[in-house]
């Protein structure tokens, strides 16, 4: 989720012209205030989630204390609500805007941007932490590891509707396009793999060791997840695309 939203750049019509410097200086100021836009929307989408992103890590932690799991198995709620509470107090304390109880715009927006900061620790403290604890944790509480999907996933999807339905998340010029393309796809790649490794781990070491076979195994789990994701992906920012363009003609 964190680069559908450092993808929300700013696409201009398609047949927008410009060749004296007025023009262009009016069409750079104009996809100035339009980026600013998307950036200061992404924000206050983001900041909404945080406290909620909080609320299920501790649902989280009360629910495996209860149920008696060892230290271990609850270690990363733990983690994730500390670093989250740390960054937002240091980015509410570097703003100045922790004791303002009455906040304009201004601050209204150094708030969220403090939240977003706080939201992204957390969460990709929860993701790398995921991965980290199908590894290392005992095979007995392996189980538990999918309790941190209900972490991170209703949030993440929440975040990605708005910004497609909203047309937050769109490539920007053909060069863009393609950049993005090619980023996507290297991520996209990435993450089937680290996914094929984590649900297939049985598949390649079990009984205390490694096979080499069960590797085939990770491959497809990784090409099952990676390529709808991927074209799925790309579907939507074409529809994002098209919600941004409808909105800078009504702009117009």
């Amino acid at each position: 989720m964190h680069f559908v939203i450092r993808y929300a750049i700013v696409i201009m019509p398609a047949n927008s012209t410009v060749f004296t410097y007025g023009d262009n200086k009016m069409l750079f100021m104009k996809k100035k205030n339009v980026d600013e836009r998307i950036q200061k929307r992404s924000n206050e989408l983001v900041a909404k989630v945080f406290p909620i992103i909080g609320i299920l890590a501790l649902v989280s932690l009360i629910v495996k204390i209860v149920c008696g799991l060892p230290f271990t198995v609850y270690l990363l709620e733990i983690c994730t609500l500390v670093i989250g509470a740390v960054v937002w107090l240091v980015e509410e304390l570097r703003y100045g805007t922790l004791l303002v109880k009455e906040k304009d715009d201004m601050l209204k927006e150094l708030s969220n941007k403090a939240r977003t900061d706080a939201f992204m620790a957390m969460f990709w403290t929860v993701i790398i932490g995921e991965l980290l604890y199908g590894l290392v944790i005992d095979k007995a509480y392996f189980l538990w590891a999918f309790s941190y999907i209900a972490i991170w996933f209703p949030v993440a999807i929440y975040i990605s509707i708005h910004l497609f339905t909203e047309g937050l998340l769109i490539f920007g010029s053909r060069k863009k396009e393609e950049s993005t393309k090619k980023s996507l796809a290297i991520r996209t790649f990435i993450g089937s793999l680290f996914f094929g490794a984590f649900v297939g781990f049985e598949f390649y070491f079990h009984d205390g060791a490694f096979d080499p076979k069960g590797l085939i195994a990770v491959l497809l789990l990784a090409a099952g997840w990676g390529i709808p994701f991927y074209l799925m992906f790309l579907g939507f920012m074409k529809l994002s695309e098209k919600k941004a363009d409808k909105n800078l003609e009504k702009e117009n």
